[in-house]
């Protein structure tokens, strides 16, 4: 269907069963008379590993510090988004003051009030000090291999640095 979407049409018209899609779509999706929310990854995947934090490889070698500073940045970030948008416990001023910003960067060609709904409904727990579990990296890895849709040779060494962040 290669867009979202065609591929809300066809699940509103019941062309198509079932989609698993990130909340902010779903949740808006769900308010509506046709779609149903049947389930959440992580009803089925506990400590699902949805983000995670990139670097060139350059800058991982050969400018540390700077990777260091902006994940201290980022994790003091985090804290507020997740204080104010997930765990709502900044006030309610701290939430639209987050979305509002969010919003200079996020569904620009929206006006406020119609791009406000999905931001809040995207906002998804950010781990502190952008924790990594590798565990659960490893499991997708190995299924993206059994799948054939990343090659075999690729390793947890290729694509995870853990020098950077706490690991579970």
């Amino acid at each position: 269907m290669q867009k979202v979407g065609a591929i809300i049409g066809a699940l509103k018209s019941g062309q198509i069963d079932a989609w698993s899609i990130v909340p902010h779509i779903a949740k808006g999706l769900a308010n509506g008379p046709t779609v149903t929310i049947i389930g959440n990854i992580s009803d089925y995947i506990p400590d699902y590993q949805v983000t995670t934090v990139f670097t060139s490889a350059d800058n991982a070698a050969n400018k540390t510090e700077l990777v260091k500073k902006f994940l201290a940045a980022f994790s003091k970030g985090a804290d507020d988004f997740n204080a104010a948008l997930v765990d709502k416990s900044a006030g309610d001023q701290a939430g639209e003051d987050m979305v509002k910003l969010i919003h200079k960067y996020v569904y620009t060609s929206r006006p406020y009030e119609k791009a406000a709904p999905s931001i809040r409904n995207g906002a998804m727990r950010i781990n502190k000090n952008a924790k990594l579990n590798t565990t659960n990296v490893k499991d997708q890895l190995d299924w993206f291999k059994s799948e054939g849709l990343v090659s075999k040779d690729i390793t947890m060494d290729m694509l995870v640095d853990t020098s950077f962040v706490e690991t579970y």
